[in-house]
């Protein structure tokens, strides 16, 4: 199997993870019983754990499609960088929501209704920690978005549609954040990864198929 394949295998399954999260990823309102926080803290484990995978692979194939594109320029490169310091901060706000904030939820339904309302403080404050890492990662997979498009623009080795497109939604996801017009609660957050892997899919089908015709061109 050829680098591209896999390249392209792997951006392509790390997008369909991210989406697959997003589908599955538990919402809460109002009072909880300790039964309920219990399935919450496992369908939110469930769904971070895949988004945590999902994000390791969709960084191999970001990877392979450095490699794949990268010219004299670097600008593949620096989007390559960019996307690493993406995923440091997603990995972080995903351990948030995933299991620092169940885990809280245990505690605070065990002890005296009284001090719930300190409870609720103590996740709000954590919760900005999800948020402000929510909104590094979104921005800046979105910069590095479009520093491979702009690479492709460039020096080619993308489609030129899938590139144009690529500098439009990252600018979208960029200013729609920056201005704070995108809210990333669960509804915000699938919007920019839709928008995201929509992206990634498609080059990732690029390649797996650049890969096809140059296998069946060598036979």
């Amino acid at each position: 199997m050829t680098d591209n394949r896999k390249t392209g295998i792997a951006l392509i399954a790390g997008s369909l993870g991210g989406i697959l999260t997003m589908a599955i990823h538990p919402t809460a309102g109002g009072a909880l019983t300790a039964e309920q926080v219990g399935h919450l803290a496992v369908a939110s484990g469930v769904a971070h754990s895949i988004a945590m995978v999902s994000v390791l692979v969709l960084f191999l194939g970001a990877c392979g499609l450095t490699q794949s594109i990268a010219a004299a320029d670097r600008i593949a490169f620096a989007a390559l960088v960019t996307f690493g310091f993406a995923c440091v901060a997603v990995f972080i706000a995903t351990a948030v929501s995933g299991f620092i904030v169940p885990s809280i939820m245990k505690h605070m339904v065990r002890d005296v209704a009284t001090a719930a309302s300190q409870w609720q403080i103590v996740i709000a404050g954590i919760f900005q920690i999800n948020q402000a890492f929510a909104r590094i990662y979104s921005v800046a997979a979105a910069a590095a978005i479009l520093l491979w498009s702009a690479s492709a623009l460039r020096n080619g080795g993308l489609g030129r549609g899938v590139a144009i497109y690529g500098c439009v939604i990252a600018a979208v996801i960029i200013v729609g954040v920056g201005v704070g017009h995108v809210r990333l609660n669960v509804h915000g957050m699938a919007a920019v990864w839709l928008g995201q892997a929509i992206w990634f899919m498609a080059v990732g089908y690029q390649l797996y198929s650049r890969a096809a015709v140059n296998s069946t061109a060598t036979v």
